[in-house]
This record gives C-alpha cells, structure tokens and sequence, in this order.
C-alpha cells in the first residue's frame, strides 16, 4: 500500500522547510519523542494541523511522495476556487455511463466534449490560473480530443475532467519529461508537465500540460485519474 507524502517524507520535509523536530513539537502541543509517531498518523485532523505548523498545502501532504520543491506549492485558493471545486452543474454523476463497452466509453466521450464546450462558453478565454506554476494553463482544441480520447476510458477519469477548475488551478508539478516522438499530438511541444491533484470521489488525478515550443504558453493536454482500476461504487 502506497504512504503518503505526510508519511513517507514528513520528517524530511522538517529538514527542508528548516524546522526542529522540537519547535514543530512545540507547535503542534506534543513531546519531541513523539514526532515520529505523530508522522504515522492517518488523522486527517492532525494532518491538517502540521500542514499549518509547516507552512504547506493540506493537499500536498495527503497526496503522492514524489513532489516538486516546497516553493512550487502555494496554498490553494479556498474562497475563491474550493479546495475541491467539482464544477457539475448540468451533469450528474449517474448520468455517467460506467461500464467498459464501446457505446458506454462513446456516450463518455460525447460528454467531456459538451463539457468542454461548456466550459469555453463559461470561460471565453480558455484558460485557469494554475498557483504551482504561477501561470496560466491554456485550453485548446489538443485539451478537447485527447482528454476525450483518453478520459473516457474510464468511469473515473471522466469523472475527474468534471472537475476542471480545480484541477487546473491547484494542480502541482510532479516532473517534466520529452514529448513522445510517435506523438502527432504532441509535435508542437517542446516538453510536458506531469501534474497532479486529489479529488474527493476520484482520488489521484494526473493532468498533463504541454509547454508549446512557439511561445512557452502552457496548454492542458490530458486529464485521467491516476486510480482509474476503482468501479463506480452503485447506490444501495
């Protein structure tokens, strides 16, 4: 079973941000001993508390070991955006289809473009102000067909693309890697971001943003959930 980041590099992250283990005893109203303990704790409570105490973001510390420097993660905009906003006014949940034929991963298809298109009728910009990379991520016509394509194989990553706004704003960087060569798609970018995010009902979701090679602008790519193996949990 995976650990998360609180666990895995709670302790290291005290030597990168430049806290003692004592003063972050002190603040959190324990003893010094028990500071590895505390790192163990799956208490949502007390993870939240630390993420105070440390000066970083909640979503950060419950989320996937493998993050990007602290000064890359600056608190998400809860007022403004929701930590985690889920944008689903015309589309409910079990409208979705969730099996694994082809005229359920079409009808998922069909509904991510009318989405979309919802979207850019909403927000007639196209594009998110991301707080990780301090910029904004774009939306293009290469957002809308391979997000289709590829988040309507499953019933969560379709259900992670409803969440749109706040992927793209409080997503962090997890790492940068090549274009793929074989990639039509991907021809007119120099690099990708790797990005990630938590979404309650989802759980990890993976966001792809290319960096495009004319004008270093920032334009989303792809969206799956990470977990894509869980089923659509049906009401009892």
């Amino acid at each position: 079973m995976y650990q998360i980041y609180f666990e895995a590099k709670g302790e290291a992250l005290l030597k990168t941000i430049g806290m003692s283990k004592s003063e972050f005893a002190r603040k959190m109203g324990i003893r010094k001993q028990n500071v590895k303990a505390l790192f163990k704790s799956k208490n949502l409570v007390t993870i939240y508390k630390s993420a105070q105490v440390m000066g970083v973001p909640f979503m950060m510390l419950v989320g996937y070991p493998e993050k990007p420097d602290l000064s890359l993660f600056p608190e998400p905009q809860v007022e403004e955006y929701g930590l985690c906003e889920t944008d689903m006014e015309d589309i409910a949940e079990d409208t979705i289809p969730s099996g694994d034929s082809t005229e359920d991963r079409r009808k998922r298809q069909d509904l991510i473009y009318s989405y979309y298109q919802h979207w850019k009728q909403k927000n007639p910009d196209q594009k998110r102000f991301n707080l990780a990379l301090n910029e904004d991520i774009n939306i293009r016509a290469v957002s809308l067909d391979e997000t289709a394509a590829q988040a309507s194989l499953t019933y969560l990553s379709t259900l992670a693309v409803l969440q749109l706004d706040a992927i793209l704003t409080n997503a962090w960087l997890v790492k940068t890697v090549p274009t793929k060569q074989d990639s039509k798609n991907q021809r007119s970018f120099e690099k990708m971001l790797i990005m990630e995010y938590i979404c309650t009902g989802v759980g990890r979701v993976k966001m792809t943003v290319g960096v495009r090679r004319s004008d270093k602008k920032k334009v989303q790519y792809c969206i799956t959930a990470i977990d894509a193996g869980k089923i659509k949990q049906e009401a009892k």
